[in-house]
């Protein structure tokens, strides 16, 4: 699949670099280690954590999520189109350690943008998995799947 639009590429690339890291967090919580599912997380920045393990409350986290897993796709096309494809694997790795792990889930959630908020190891942790698995495959995929004149080797 060859993909010439950059926000296209960048939102199917960011939606398909979340699967990897939705396996690990539903084997992290049926194995004990994670107390919460992502998208338990994800849906308690508009629900109250009461909710957030109901249907409809994991339909929203999974909306939530992926959208998120979307917008940071575009972001990570936008830095390659700018730095070069060079180092793609670190260039995907910043973005998602920095801007979700870091400035979202740590800041903003521990600022109360998150009903739900885990101060465990083995949540935290996954969580962290998560984010390197997903820049990881989703600047591997923007690689793979963008057209040759959309991402350029820097020179």
């Amino acid at each position: 699949m060859v993909v010439r639009d950059s926000i296209a590429l960048g939102a199917v690339t960011g939606v398909v670099g979340t699967i990897p890291g939705i396996i690990i967090n539903y084997i992290s919580y049926q194995l004990g280690f994670s107390k919460y599912y992502s998208f338990q997380i994800s849906s308690g920045t508009f629900l109250l954590k009461g909710f957030t393990d109901t249907l409809s409350g994991f339909v929203l986290g999974g909306i939530i999520w992926l959208s998120t897993g979307a917008v940071l796709g575009i972001l990570i096309v936008f830095l390659l189109q700018k730095t070069g494809t060079d180092y793609w694997w670190l260039k995907g790795l910043l973005v998602s350690g920095v801007v979700m792990y870091t400035i979202i889930y740590g800041f903003l959630f521990s600022l109360g943008g998150s009903k739900v908020a885990p101060r465990d190891l083995g949540t935290n942790f996954t969580v962290l998995l998560e984010n390197i698995l997903f820049g990881l495959t989703t600047a591997f995929l923007i690689v793979r799947w963008g057209h040759k004149d959309l991402l350029k080797p820097r020179k």
